[in-house]
């Protein structure tokens, strides 16, 4: 799915006829979120990868505040914060599963002919840039790349 602020708005003008007081909350921080990046790139026009990193930034505190409701053994707070991702989530490009991304790192990783995991990470970013999970990505790449060097 590609996003927009445009998209962002009318989603939240649709949520709010709707009565839809979670996804009207969640669309209100991340249209908030967005604006302080925006404001940060000082007036420069935000791309939509730029938009797809403030989502992702947001995910990633959202599973962070999940992670430690669960610890806590809040289960209100849980169910909310799965909701919240849930809606977050469907505002991120489809992500590359496990088997793609090590058929897209041995790839790479075949005509680089790389030794190095930084290199296969840079030209993964370059062609995939937000659709895969790094952790997963680096895990893979070192795999691969450690079974070339031996």
């Amino acid at each position: 799915m590609s996003i927009s602020e445009e998209t962002l708005r009318s989603d939240l003008k649709k949520a709010m006829l709707e009565k839809d007081t979670l996804r009207v909350r969640v669309l209100r921080g991340l249209l908030a979120a967005i604006k302080n990046r925006a404001i940060e790139a000082r007036g420069e026009e935000l791309t939509e990868k730029d938009l797809v990193a403030v989502v992702k930034r947001e995910v990633k505190q959202c599973r962070e505040t999940l992670d430690f409701a669960r610890q806590a053994g809040r289960s209100e707070t849980v169910a909310e914060q799965e909701a919240v991702l849930s809606v977050l989530e469907s505002y991120l490009p489809a992500q590359l599963d496990e088997a793609a991304l090590r058929r897209e790192i041995e790839a790479i990783a075949a005509e680089t002919g790389a030794t190095n995991i930084g290199p296969v990470m840079k030209e993964l970013s370059a062609r995939h840039a937000g659709r895969f999970d790094g952790k997963t990505a680096s895990r893979i790449a070192a795999e691969i790349v450690g079974a070339k060097k031996s």
